[in-house]
């Protein structure tokens, strides 16, 4: 009996484990299918893990040296904005590691004092922060698009307004050609081309003053070729230094063009250079253009609705400490009053500078003329000669200097009166 019901527990128990096995097969299958997934799964976990930390790997390395900062240190400000170079050669800067982004910063500042003794006049002292500037520079996206902003500030006709001096985007395709359209100064007079921290005297003479087209909004093309300059604008009407305004009033807009040369070295937009010229620099220039006036000018004799043409040629010569420039200028005005005969306008400078010691003191001398063919804006006295003698001392070339000068003003009234001045300047100046 006791054997008996041990067969049947044997039984049972062969029976339970014939019928699991395909159950256990089943699961054990399944088993290693999971495992299968679950590997694939981790070795993607493990891609993924490893792009990741290359990503954060990058983002912390351009976090850390994606941007670049510092001063660079130059012989200041340029003018010719069609060369490799920007406005200024110097300045601090910021820019990303891989130079599509830059941002470079300016500052310049001149302060005056000016005597004058006129004839016939109170004497007069006075203080004038010149020029105060700003300018911010550099390139976005393509090394090769460019952009400029300045800001200005004077204490000149007695306000201390800041003002947008220049504002302007430019794409370079190469060093023959390049694009620009804001408002931008333009490339007609050669003295007021050059940047005012590098004048031979403390101001422009007599004759740009009367003659020089300044700024204006529109477009410019421009570039070189070998020795030989170009410059085209088309803007809107192109106001006198002491005329407010930017937009057209009249249906017709300003344009010009000028070709410069390079005959020996460039001479470039430097009128005095504390570093001797180890070879002799020689350029000459010419320009042309037509303006149609849209506000008056005490400076130039002109009156809105006027209609000037315009040329001027120029040149520049520097040989070790020697430096020599000189500028005509010609202005022919179709006036807007009714039966008023047109005039021909008349104006020039020459001037000469000399290092007594090189790089610290240097002798200057001018003379300029302007003579207007007939009144026509009633704050305009007459024609004006103008003899100036200066000195000049630099501490750190351009960047920080001293200059002073004395003129003696000459004026032929159109009333046929004859008046005298005699002026004082002191200018100190900072550039960086």
């Amino acid at each position: 009996m006791r054997r008996q019901g041990w067969r049947g527990i044997c039984l049972i128990a062969l029976a339970v484990t014939f019928a699991y096995k395909p159950v256990y097969a089943q699961q054990k299958e399944d088993i290693g299918q999971l495992r299968q997934q679950m590997a694939e799964q981790r070795r993607l976990m493990e891609a993924m893990e490893k792009r990741l930390m290359e990503l954060e790997g990058k983002e912390k390395e351009r976090s850390t040296k994606g941007l670049e900062a510092g001063y660079t240190k130059g012989e200041g400000p340029l003018r010719r904005e069609f060369t490799a170079k920007d406005i200024y050669d110097g300045g601090f800067f910021v820019k990303t590691a891989d130079d599509s982004f830059s941002l470079k910063m300016n500052g310049f500042a001149q302060v005056r004092y000016t005597f004058i003794d006129a004839e016939q006049s109170k004497s007069n002292h006075n203080f004038d922060v010149a020029l105060a500037r700003l300018a911010f520079s550099g390139h976005v996206f393509d090394p090769n698009f460019t952009y400029f902003m300045q800001y200005e500030a004077s204490t000149f006709g007695n306000n201390n307004r800041v003002t947008a001096l220049d504002w302007w985007m430019k794409y370079s395709f190469s060093p023959e050609l390049a694009i620009q359209a804001g408002r931008f100064i333009l490339p007609y007079s050669r003295q007021f081309y050059t940047h005012p921290g590098n004048l031979l005297f403390s101001d422009l003479s007599a004759a740009d003053y009367a003659f020089n087209l300044q700024r204006a909004v529109g477009t410019h093309v421009g570039g070189k070729i070998g020795r030989l300059a170009y410059d085209g604008a088309l803007t809107n009407s192109i106001r006198a230094l002491d005329a407010g305004g930017q937009q057209n009033i009249g249906n017709e807009l300003a344009w010009l063009g000028r070709l410069e040369l390079d005959v020996l070295d460039s001479y470039g937009y430097l009128e005095s250079s504390p570093t001797p010229a180890s070879k002799p620099q020689l350029s000459i220039g010419a320009a042309a253009a037509f303006n149609p006036i849209d506000e008056g000018s005490a400076f130039q004799n002109v009156l809105p609705g006027d209609r000037t043409t315009n040329a001027t040629i120029d040149g520049g010569f520097r040989w070790d400490r020697f430096t020599l420039q000189a500028a005509g200028h010609f202005r022919h005005n179709n006036f807007k009053a009714f039966n008023r005969k047109s005039a021909d306008d008349w104006g020039y400078y020459v001037q000469a500078g000399y290092y007594l010691v090189p790089g610290r003191w240097e002798l200057a001398g001018r003379v300029s003329g302007v003579d207007f063919g007939r009144a026509n804006n009633p704050a305009v006295l007459g024609d004006i000669m103008e003899y100036t003698g200066g000195l000049n001392y630099y501490l750190y070339g351009h960047n920080l200097k001293l200059q002073m000068d004395y003129s003696f003003l000459d004026t032929d009234r159109f009333s046929g009166a004859h008046r005298s001045a005699h002026q004082l300047r002191v200018q100190t100046q900072f550039l960086f």
